[in-house]
């Protein structure tokens, strides 16, 4: 009884720790800004050019040696496209949406847990300005998937009980 115990504490306290989380520098803040216009144009459908620019503005995230991820990014620029495009997305949600969307793409070491919260960050955050559950759920799902494709963390052997 005492060994199971014993076992039962050592696996619960061997979970898969929290990885650093990017962090937007005073450069970066100039680039959410255009993010977070290129959704609200999007939605607003006042900008044709809004789609292929927030999609350029998403995908200048990816390194030159992860160009196995711009399809996945690319996905998610398009999910997100679609989901917004015709709602009223107020400027708060809009820098909330577009430091979402770029904390997928610049987090690499992020763990479950932390993928987990952004989804569901991501997805409540576009259901609550009105977007369809299904949609918004596409997004979260895409997040996770760009996640998946550009985390450079390594699982430790304990992680993978």
């Amino acid at each position: 009884m005492l060994l199971v115990v014993l076992l039962v504490l050592l696996l619960a306290g061997c979970r898969q720790a929290d990885g650093p989380v990017a962090v937007p520098d005073a450069g970066t803040q100039g680039d959410l800004r255009d993010i977070q216009r290129g959704l609200q144009y999007v939605a607003s459908g006042s900008d044709p050019a809004a789609p292929a620019e927030l999609s350029a503005d998403l995908r200048k995230y990816v390194e030159d040696e992860e160009v196995h991820a711009v399809p996945a990014v690319d996905e998610l620029s398009q999910r997100t496209i679609a989901a917004v495009k015709g709602a009223t997305l107020p400027e708060q949600t809009a820098q909330r949406l577009a430091h979402d969307l770029w904390l997928a793409i610049m987090a690499r070491e992020m763990s479950d847990r932390q993928v987990e919260t952004l989804q569901n960050d991501t997805q409540s955050l576009l259901m609550s300005v009105g977007i369809a559950e299904p949609q918004a759920e596409q997004v979260a799902a895409q997040v996770g998937e760009v996640q998946r494709v550009l985390t450079r963390r390594i699982r430790r052997w304990y992680e993978w009980f």
